[in-house]
């Protein structure tokens, strides 16, 4: 029975600073999660991110937003796993955490394609691209990825559609007092206005 579970039901996680959250996302969640045949995808806001600089808004924000932008979808959720960490959060060890959270599930990291060339760069990138399979979301329409035999990743490409939308233009827009709506979803759009988050 156990291994029926696992062949069957498959769970995606996404990471992410989330500053905002925006339509990109969740329409390569939503996507990914049809095309893959997901149970459901975990979005993850990161706590304290490695690789950013520290003027990123809180964690507290952050995870409402996301709370509020997925709210409506059923196959989505949050987890607060790196935001209640007091220290920087790494991908491998959140893998190793929703692995056993979830051990009657096959689970899947979603990634953008700059992200899959960057992995190499991840804190024990060698020990997690063994943890967790990986499903890409493109960037570019000719978007060719090199096999690297010392760091095989295992990944599989999504048909998502090509988005261009970045949580940097969305937060020049507020401070250049310039419209967002359409950009994300509108109960995150009256949220961001109401806490005044990148005023």
């Amino acid at each position: 029975m156990g291994m029926d579970k696992l062949e069957n039901k498959k769970i995606g996680l996404l990471g992410g600073t989330f500053d905002p959250i925006h339509i990109g996302h969740l329409i390569i969640a939503e996507k990914v999660r049809e095309e893959f045949n997901l149970e459901k995808v975990i979005f993850i806001p990161s706590g304290i991110p490695p690789h950013k600089k520290s003027d990123f808004t809180s964690s507290f924000h952050r995870y409402n937003m996301v709370k509020i932008a997925v709210s409506d979808n059923s196959f989505f959720d949050v987890s607060d796993i790196e935001i209640k960490k007091k220290s920087p959060s790494y991908t491998y060890i959140t893998v190793k955490k929703m692995k056993k959270m979830y051990n009657n599930y096959n689970i899947f990291f979603i990634i953008g394609q700059d992200s899959l060339l960057d992995l190499p760069n991840w804190y024990n990138a060698n020990k997690l691209i063994k943890e967790v399979d990986f499903i890409v979301a493109k960037r570019t329409i000719d978007f060719k990825y090199e096999k690297n035999e010392n760091f095989p990743v295992n990944f599989k490409l999504s048909n998502s559609p090509i988005i261009g939308i970045s949580s940097t233009y969305i937060r020049t827009c507020i401070k250049e007092r310039k419209s967002i709506k359409y950009l994300l979803p509108e109960k995150v759009r009256m949220y961001i206005k109401k806490e005044n988050i990148y005023g």
